[in-house]
């Protein structure tokens, strides 16, 4: 019996110590499962950014004036952003920059199948570019139908990329 009650009071005095041993550890995560586990926590973390997109349509000189001027289209009353080459630049009597940009540097006069003018008004001041020059205008399309016009703008110029 005293070997019983020996026996009994070491495994009482050994119990606690083996609970201890037997408490529940973390396993060791696998290298390839806790990068996974990583990738697949940052990829639902971060929302998708999308790009800003451009108030600008980009059209061609061509595009915009085979718009028919008698017929309202969405290109006249939005902002385009249209690219040529400056063939002349003049100031006139309200303030305006008329800057006349064309599919080719070698076009004289008005071709109005082939060029546009461009405005910079007072309110908005730009940096003129020189006559032959490529450059991009940013802006307000417009169909300016007055006597001995009849051609496409952009007017205001909001920006101008050289």
């Amino acid at each position: 019996m005293k070997t019983s009650l020996t026996i009994l009071s070491v495994a009482l005095l050994a119990l606690p110590a083996l609970c201890v041993a037997q408490t529940v550890q973390p396993k060791p995560a696998s290298k390839k499962s806790s990068t996974s586990a990583a990738k697949s926590a940052n990829t639902t973390t971060k929302p998708v950014e999308q790009p800003p997109k451009s108030i600008y349509a980009e059209l061609t000189i061509g595009e915009l004036v085979a718009e028919d001027a008698s017929r309202w289209s969405d290109k006249m009353g939005e902002r385009a952003a249209i690219g040529g080459f400056v063939t002349q630049i003049a100031k006139v009597d309200d303030g305006d920059t008329e800057i006349r940009i064309c599919e080719n540097p070698k076009i004289e006069g008005m071709d109005r199948t082939r060029c546009i003018i461009a405005k910079c008004i007072p309110k908005i001041p730009c940096d003129v570019p020189q006559i032959g020059r490529p450059i991009t205008v940013k802006g307000l399309t417009r169909y300016d139908a007055k006597v001995g016009t009849h051609w496409w703008e952009i007017h205001p110029i909001e920006q101008i990329e050289k």
